[in-house]
């Protein structure tokens, strides 16, 4: 397993593992896990483009009854950047479409919320920095040149999200997220996701 993967294993185990010990010394903390789709939207914007798929877990520590401080760790499947362009596979040969490729995107932020609360109501306004690490699915050989280069990327995010209270201490999230990416190919993806928080 890489090594980049290993630490987060690490540090998601260990962050579940203390959650108990952080609720009874500091009860501002708020554990939460989403799902949901991405669209790349870099130069266009359409709605047939959430076509695949984010996932995340995060931490929350309130420190009043407005800001929150987020560590979130999680991974996006989304488009090559070349998926359907017009190449050449060969100097001089004829013109290709090229197929789909993928790439999976494992990430993880930390940044700060500011939430607005009106009785079972709660919505935020978020913003943070993270490290993405990008690793394209393989292809076919002839098609390899054209692939997204693995790479590590920093980055930046911002976004909004809405929750509903459903019994004391457990809320249903709606959230939508920013991304951009700094490392050539720059990705900017919106993702669209779901989910639980709990607080203890």
């Amino acid at each position: 397993m890489p090594a980049w993967k290993r630490l987060l294993s690490f540090a998601a185990l260990a962050f579940a593992a203390s959650c108990p010990l952080f609720a009874q010394a500091l009860p501002g903390w708020r554990i939460g896990a989403a799902a949901g789709v991405v669209n790349d939207v870099k130069g266009t914007f359409r709605i047939e483009g959430f076509d695949h798929y984010d996932f995340n877990v995060w931490g929350d520590y309130v420190t009043d009854d407005k800001v929150a401080i987020r560590a979130m760790i999680g991974q996006l499947k989304v488009r090559g950047s070349q998926s359907g362009d017009q190449v050449s596979l060969t100097p001089g040969g004829p013109t290709v479409t090229l197929p789909e490729f993928t790439d999976r995107i494992a990430y993880g932020t930390i940044g700060a919320s500011y939430e607005y609360f009106e009785g079972d109501f709660t919505s935020g306004l978020f913003a943070g920095i993270g490290v993405y690490r990008v690793k394209p699915d393989s292809v076919d050989p002839p098609y390899q040149a054209f692939q997204d280069p693995s790479h590590t990327a920093f980055g930046w995010h911002f976004g909004a999200d809405a929750s509903f209270r459903i019994v004391s201490k457990l809320n249903l999230l709606m959230r939508l997220t920013y991304h951009y990416t700094t490392v050539d190919p720059r990705r900017q993806l919106l993702s669209a996701t779901g989910g639980f928080t709990y607080r203890f």
